[in-house]
């Protein structure tokens, strides 16, 4: 998949808060920065990233109004860099037909959230709305970031797969939390009827972290 990615963040804020830009198409790692404010980080080139922030300084929280269109895990992304991760990557389509995708690590807490908002979407038979996707820092030590999707002001969860994490995590099973994981996306992944597609970014959140933050959850 080829992207061109553009340095210009005032004008992917303004694409991605909701007002006419020009044509963006951007890949976006989540809170990749612990101690910054920031959630959402463009790629620029191979090892740069600028957080995405509004003309006021504060940062960009809500992407909005976005179809969702793709999703795929990319695995052991980091092989011969002396460790390895999963990533998931999310896609969405902007109403200027513009693809923006955002990455985090598969087991990461956001990445637990945002699915459980997609599957939410596709229990309600509204994976065609266009919806907003939110993402905050919460609370924890480790800081870590939450999603949350919202189709017409409304908050979108699927409950029995927050159930199904939830014990999986109080059971310190990662392995079944990542199989959980695993399988709604490929729920997902049929719904919309894609392929994978194998994109790689930031680093994902160890066990540890995980366990830290699922407090929070």
């Amino acid at each position: 998949m080829t992207q061109t990615i553009s340095a210009d963040t005032s004008a992917i804020v303004a694409e991605l808060g909701g007002q006419s830009s020009n044509e963006v198409s951007v890949m976006i790692g989540i809170g990749l920065v612990k101690d910054s404010d920031a959630v959402y980080f463009q790629y620029v080139g191979d090892d740069k990233t600028q957080a995405l922030v509004k003309d006021n300084g504060t940062p960009l929280t809500r992407i909005s109004p976005v179809r969702f269109t793709g999703v795929s895990i990319a695995d052991d992304v980091y092989q011969g860099s002396g460790f390895s991760g999963n990533k998931l990557n999310v896609f969405f389509e902007t109403q200027q037909q513009r693809v923006v995708m955002l990455t985090a690590g598969l087991t990461t807490i956001w990445s637990q959230c945002i699915l459980g908002g997609l599957l939410g979407l596709v229990r309600d038979g509204s994976l065609d709305s266009l919806v907003a996707v939110d993402t905050w820092k919460g609370n924890s030590k480790m800081k870590p970031c939450f999603a949350g999707i919202r189709n017409n002001g409304i908050k979108v969860a699927d409950e029995s797969l927050k159930s199904s994490l939830n014990d999986a995590r109080a059971d310190r099973d990662y392995q079944k939390v990542e199989k959980i994981l695993r399988d709604t996306v490929e729920i997902l992944a049929v719904a919309v009827n894609t392929e994978a597609v194998e994109v790689a970014i930031d680093q994902p959140i160890s066990n540890s972290e995980l366990a830290a933050a699922a407090g929070d959850f």
